[in-house]
């Protein structure tokens, strides 16, 4: 997926990751990554986890968000638009054989802030898209779709049913 994108070199990064996991007991590990911020991680509990911490899955659903979430916020500020809020609600689906990848996930995007509707579906399809290299990953394998809801801005006199929605997929 090789595409000339507008997008500000410095924001770009192709440096290898590098990670270190510990066993801790139980089915439980320590990640470290190159930062030295150390992530905890358990198994599912059908897998003999505690539940108290995520799991991987978790962890992979949580940086598909985040990372999404992320070039969202870039792709607005390099309008000088800086939302009142932003939600983002992922809901994926697994093949029922293995290896259990994705096979289709969907965004729910909440967002008041001062854009229409043509602009946060262009943002939304570029995140998907180019941007974002977790959800890029996630299309290789399985469908990607988003729903896009324009929300009230807090310091305009708006009616609460005049919530705009958009959908789309990828």
């Amino acid at each position: 997926m090789d595409a000339e994108i507008p997008w500000d070199k410095s924001r770009m990064e192709f440096k290898p990751v590098t990670m270190d996991l510990t066993y801790e007991g139980g089915m439980r590990f320590v990640a470290v990554g190159q930062n030295g911020v150390s992530i905890p991680i358990d198994a599912h509990v059908h897998l003999g986890g505690g539940g108290g911490i995520p799991n991987p899955i978790d962890y992979l659903i949580a940086s598909l968000g985040g990372c999404v979430g992320i070039k969202i916020l870039l792709s607005l500020s390099d309008n000088g638009i800086v939302p009142e809020r932003l939600t983002i609600n992922v809901n994926g689906t697994r093949k029922q054989s293995l290896p259990a990848t994705f096979d289709h996930v969907h965004f729910g995007i909440g967002i008041a802030a001062p854009v229409d509707d043509a602009r946060i579906r262009e943002i939304m399809d570029r995140t998907l898209q180019y941007l974002c290299p977790i959800a890029a990953m996630f299309a290789e394998v399985g469908e990607l779709t988003y729903e896009c809801r324009l929300l009230p801005m807090m310091d305009a006199v708006t009616d609460q049913g005049s919530d705009r929605i958009s959908k789309n997929h990828i």
